[in-house]
């Protein structure tokens, strides 16, 4: 990952390996059941930025850019929903595809001499630039589709998820597990009273 940042997972599961570490981080910096949200304000966001070893840039966060990062987050979200048997979400795909036309990557060659896309922008653009190019290269390298919103929708935490045959649904089965084995134990409690 980016700098040397961590977000503690639930249920103490390992945070995502390699470069899409980031990623996990980029869409959970809000939780959304309980909050706060690191993006926002735009100085939220530079300071995630920043935790994350982000160049910032020179102008440094816009309203416009914190919101673009913020539907980009969302959008991201629903894409981790989808590898959690959510439906697909085409509407989510197109967000993805728009934000990055406005973030181009450009070629650029590392310390050994071996070329690879870097963001051609810097500020928050690159920073989207960056988290869209460690998509596509975990999509690449089959990572991508472990990447999932935990399947309480009031959680919705993204993790990753290890399992040899992917089978994994919750952020945490002491939490969200048990909360949707308790919901499913009272609605037969439910059904079996009412007949």
């Amino acid at each position: 990952m980016t700098g040397q940042a961590r977000i503690r997972q639930p249920g103490d599961r390992e945070t995502a390996p390699g470069r899409i570490a980031l990623v996990q981080a980029f869409v959970n910096s809000v939780n959304v059941e309980f909050g706060p949200d690191a993006f926002a304000t735009t100085r939220g966001l530079a300071r995630w930025m920043e935790r994350f070893g982000l160049a910032v840039g020179e102008a440094g966060v816009t309203e416009a850019g914190r919101a673009r990062a913020v539907e980009l987050r969302e959008a991201l979200r629903a894409l981790a929903r989808e590898h959690n048997a959510g439906a697909p979400d085409p509407e989510a795909r197109a967000t993805v595809e728009r934000i990055a036309a406005d973030c181009p990557l450009v070629l650029a060659f590392d310390e050994s001499g071996l070329p690879g896309l870097r963001p051609g922008r810097g500020g928050v653009e690159g920073m989207i630039g960056q988290i869209l190019g460690i998509v596509v290269e975990a999509a690449r390298e089959g990572t991508w589709t472990r990447l999932k919103a935990c399947h309480d929708h009031r959680c919705e935490w993204v993790f990753y998820d290890r399992a040899r045959n992917r089978s994994g649904r919750w952020c945490s089965m002491a939490v969200c597990g048990t909360r949707a084995k308790m919901h499913t134990y009272r609605q037969g409690l439910k059904a079996a009273a009412s007949r």
